[in-house]
């Protein structure tokens, strides 16, 4: 029966959000790939992050079971936003990306802010094998970017020693878009996944998640500040032709300024 259940939960899961894949004949079409990242904007966050006050709620439930000189284990690092603060109270941070750009970024902050850490370059779990535990593992806004997500989860639960934090947006981190989508293609893409899709798969593992809801400025890839048009209207397959009508679609719905989040976490079962 957990079989059927898991297999039941991580196919809902990956069929919504192969509902998020752009058709073939846009892609074609497109004046440049859609599919982007500006590392700057990973590295300001990590920044950012390092400079907060307060702990977020993700940071406050990793450093409850963070021992002195312990360790921390980021699983899609990017410049280090999830992890090196946590890192400088002393803990030994490992950073896991596919980035090397980004990994560049995280060691140097690390660096610049007397973390220690340690950076392994590849995707996750494929690296799994050749990372080394931690009392913690953190894993921030990286799972609607995974199709096999038990797999994924599976080997997160196996390096922690202590607790795993998972932080995620409540919807798919591009739900902003699809009245966009519909206005500029009428391409309708779907209201999953969700958290609640993903805690689902959790369950179905044989894990015993937890969850915090909460509200967080929204943090973009790029689609505001200078340029920001013209990088949403890179993100759905139009170009200058149309920004015009990209602008007034904006103006009527524009991004959201803040967005609600979800922090799951489980202990290790001892």
């Amino acid at each position: 029966m957990a079989v059927t259940e898991l297999g039941r939960a991580e196919r809902r899961w990956s069929d919504l959000l192969r509902g998020w894949a752009i058709p073939d004949a846009l892609l074609a079409s497109a004046p440049e790939p859609p599919y982007f990242f500006d590392a700057h904007v990973f590295e300001a966050a990590a920044v950012e992050a390092l400079a907060r006050g307060v702990d977020t709620v993700s940071d406050s439930l990793a450093r409850e079971l963070l021992p002195a000189g312990g360790s921390v284990l980021d699983v899609g690092a990017g410049g280090g936003a999830a992890s090196l603060r946590l890192g400088t109270g002393g803990a030994r941070v490992v950073g896991v990306d596919p980035s090397p750009e980004l990994l560049g970024a995280f060691r140097a902050l690390a660096s610049s802010s007397g973390v220690r850490a340690d950076a392994h370059e590849g995707s996750w779990p494929g690296i799994a094998g050749s990372v080394p535990g931690a009392d913690v593992v953190v894993c921030h806004n990286v799972v609607y970017n995974v199709a096999s997500l038990a797999a994924f989860v599976d080997a997160l639960d196996a390096h922690a020693k202590r607790r795993v934090v998972v932080e995620l947006t409540a919807e798919h981190p591009m739900s902003w878009t699809r009245p966009y989508w519909k206005a500029l293609h009428g391409l309708v893409v779907p209201d999953g996944p969700t958290a609640d899709d993903a805690v689902a798969v959790l369950a179905a593992l044989g894990l015993t998640p937890q969850l915090r809801r909460w509200t967080r400025v929204v943090q973009m890839i790029g689609e505001t500040g200078p340029g920001g048009l013209s990088k949403i209207a890179r993100r759905l397959c139009i170009g200058p032709d149309r920004y015009d009508e990209l602008r007034r679609i904006v103006a009527e719905m524009p991004p959201p300024t803040r967005r609600d989040v979800v922090t799951v976490w489980w202990d290790k079962r001892r």
